[in-house]
């Protein structure tokens, strides 16, 4: 639960900078708390030691809950083309400039980078603990991770940062309530008919009902009701996780 508190955090009071920084602060005290937890006059007394690894790990849930759903909105608000576009390189060649191609191929950077830090940072912690004690392994990822509030502060003059603008969490939820009203039957199979009839959707768009019914909150138009129609759909893929882990 804690990505979206982040989330809901940062659109509505803080913004994602903000929002970012703090939830860095708040990991590495959960880092510090680790690592200090796994030295070996600590580890002496197990139930000191359980009770420090129970205290970071809750730390830790806070402080990522609070960057993890950020960052990738940080990344996708430095994007400068926001539509189709023409333009001439120096080299006096014509090129296309197209959103959507930027955007993959910036988060193919990314999330490569991403895989490859765990990668390497699996492989070295788990020598480090190994062969010199589990403190070693938690000290690396802590002074790896102390590289991310220095990146951020040096580079925050060359960042594009929105202010918050409040949280699309309320009326996206809103609506996928509301969508529901009238579909639910004591029938299960007459109730997933309804919900799959091609409709769920479509019948809460504004342009489909009228002005006298159409609830007060419902200030937005039919594409905005779409797009929360494709962030459902694809929040399904969460549903494996369970049997994944």
């Amino acid at each position: 639960m804690t990505p979206l508190f982040g989330a809901y955090i940062a659109d509505t009071y803080l913004g994602r900078y903000k929002t970012i920084m703090i939830s860095i602060g708040c990991a590495v005290v959960g880092h510090v708390v680790l690592t200090a937890g796994a030295a070996p006059s600590v580890l002496d007394n197990s139930g000191g030691a359980l009770a420090a690894y129970i205290i970071a790990i809750i730390i830790f849930g806070l402080g990522t809950g609070g960057f993890k759903p950020n960052i990738s909105p940080l990344i996708a608000e430095q994007i400068y083309v926001e539509r189709l576009q023409v333009t001439t390189t120096k080299s006096g060649e014509r090129v296309i400039i197209d959103p959507a191609v930027t955007s993959s191929r910036i988060y193919n950077w990314f999330y490569l980078f991403i895989n490859i830090g765990a990668f390497v940072g699996q492989i070295t912690m788990a020598y480090a603990a190994l062969y010199v004690g589990y403190w070693l392994a938690f000290l690396l990822p802590t002074l790896m991770f102390l590289l991310c509030p220095a990146v951020l502060i040096l580079c925050k003059k060359n960042y594009k940062l929105s202010p918050p603008q409040g949280s699309v969490l309320g009326p996206a939820l809103r609506i996928f309530f509301y969508a529901q009203k009238g579909k639910w039957s004591l029938n299960p199979i007459q109730t997933h008919k309804n919900f799959h009839n091609g409709r769920f959707w479509a019948d809460v768009k504004p342009s489909n009902i009228p002005p006298e019914r159409r609830p007060q909150w419902m200030t937005f138009d039919d594409a905005w009701v779409d797009e929360v129609r494709r962030g459902f759909l694809a929040c399904t893929v969460f549903l494996w996780y369970p049997l994944y882990w």
